[in-house]
């Protein structure tokens, strides 16, 4: 039975897209690279940007981590806020919550970020627990949904990651959590997608993953 529930940030509780983008185009413009194509400039969208700068630009790690250090001065300046509440999210926060399950964020983007963002959009009193990547980038995802597992104070089988992304599912598979994919963020763009990831689960919109989380716990009963 599922009694707790663990959101990926980007993609799934708030579109960062306009935010994570501005601040991904500056730090290419200060370090001279290449202009980027549309498909890369989203891939930036999700994981570490150290790595998917490597992965671009074929940079060393520690180049790469003096590329996300450059991103993180100019998105703590502005960018970090231009986050958009996905419709419907408010709503569900709230019945989770109202029914007895716990509520936590499990992020790549910096804890201390993940944080500032969600006070200043008004969710953050609506999570048990926020974690988000180390200054560092040493967590893995799967490290990240632990440690949220472990705050919420269940199990990893009575705990479910959403998220929209592969890295999600994979993190939600390495700390032992069940998984819902959504399709309306940057990742997933269909149930296909989703299913190459085990899963209870899809949705196309937010108000879609209550019913699957409750009807799981019905069959679990």
């Amino acid at each position: 039975m599922i009694k707790s529930v663990v959101f990926d940030l980007d993609g799934t509780l708030l579109d960062t897209s306009e935010g994570v983008f501005s601040s991904v185009l500056k730090m290419v413009e200060e370090l001279n690279y290449r202009p980027l194509t549309e498909s890369e400039l989203r891939s930036f969208i999700g994981p570490p940007i150290r790595d998917t700068v490597v992965k671009i630009y074929g940079v060393s790690r520690e180049e790469g981590m003096d590329a996300m250090n450059i991103f993180r001065k100019y998105y703590v300046q502005g960018d970090i806020y231009k986050g958009i509440i996905y419709p419907g999210l408010k709503e569900l926060l709230i019945k989770l919550r109202e029914s007895g399950i716990k509520v936590g964020v499990a992020t790549y983007k910096r804890e201390d970020q993940a944080k500032a963002l969600l006070e200043e959009k008004g969710l953050a009193p609506l999570f048990d627990v926020i974690h988000g990547a180390d200054p560092y980038g040493k967590l893995t995802k799967a490290d990240v949904v632990a440690l949220s597992i472990k705050d919420l104070g269940h199990a990893p089988e009575e705990t479910v990651m959403i998220g929209d992304s592969d890295n999600d599912a994979i993190g939600a598979s390495g700390a032992g959590a069940l998984f819902i994919g959504v399709t309306y963020g940057f990742g997933f763009t269909s149930k296909a997608d989703v299913d190459l990831y085990d899963n209870i689960g899809v949705s196309d919109n937010c108000a879609g993953i209550y019913p699957i989380i409750e009807t799981f716990n019905k069959i679990k009963i």
